[in-house]
């Protein structure tokens, strides 16, 4: 169900944050750092019973983002799990709405790096030369992306991470917490990488791997 009160006040609004979960509250977070944006409110598929979260409204459901189509609204998508977060990034750009990146004002980004729309950079994070992300990445707090590192759309690099130059990381792959990639290393599509591993080969797509060095012990079944 969709307020037509709601409806109405999201025409003045700049930023709608798709999903009010835990990403969601740390995007809203920076958002609200960077005064960008004149008024931020959420989508989520618990409204009407969620109708806020940090004293932001919750206006509509997902299913319900074909009502904002305005100019003068931005979209981002805050939904943890990567496959989901980049079908709906997809679905915004289909929709010729705006998606855009939310980086917290601490990261240091270098003028040569490229930042796809619907990225999300959090705190303390450094992203150096000519490093390329695509669309719809959580790039976390105090990640460290280094040079001529290339991160396909959809991937969740965690806190702590910490990738050599020349890194590759395949289409939605989710780094864990405090992992250290090689230089030059390439890891898979669909692929986890557990807590504090060392990865110093290359992975491939769709498996889970863990430990010092870095070693297969699963598949990922999506």
């Amino acid at each position: 169900m969709l307020q037509w009160e709601n409806l109405r006040a999201v025409k003045m609004t700049d930023l709608i944050i798709v999903g009010a979960g835990g990403h969601g509250k740390v995007v809203a977070d920076i958002a609200q750092k960077q005064k960008r944006w004149k008024a931020i409110m959420f989508l989520d598929d618990r409204f009407p019973e969620l109708s806020s979260v940090f004293n932001l409204p919750v206006v509509a459901q997902l299913s319900h983002i074909n009502c904002f189509q305005t100019e003068n609204t931005d979209f981002v998508v805050a939904i943890g799990d990567n496959q989901t977060r980049l079908v709906w990034s997809n679905k915004i750009i289909e929709q010729g709405l705006s998606l855009v990146s939310v980086i917290d004002p601490s990261a240091v980004i270098s003028h040569s790096a490229q930042i796809g729309a619907g990225t999300v950079i959090l705190p303390n994070v450094v992203i150096n030369a000519d490093a390329f992300l695509g669309i719809a990445n959580i790039i976390n707090t105090s990640a460290v992306v280094d040079h001529d590192c290339q991160l396909c759309e959809g991937v969740h690099l965690s806190p702590g991470a910490i990738l050599g130059g020349s890194v590759t990381l395949g289409s939605c792959c989710w780094i864990g917490i405090s992992v250290s990639v090689k230089q030059g290393a390439c890891i898979g599509a669909n692929t986890i990488v557990g807590v504090g591993a060392a990865v110093v080969n290359d992975l491939p797509d769709n498996i889970v791997a863990v430990g010092v060095p870095a070693k297969e012990i699963s598949m990922n079944k999506l």
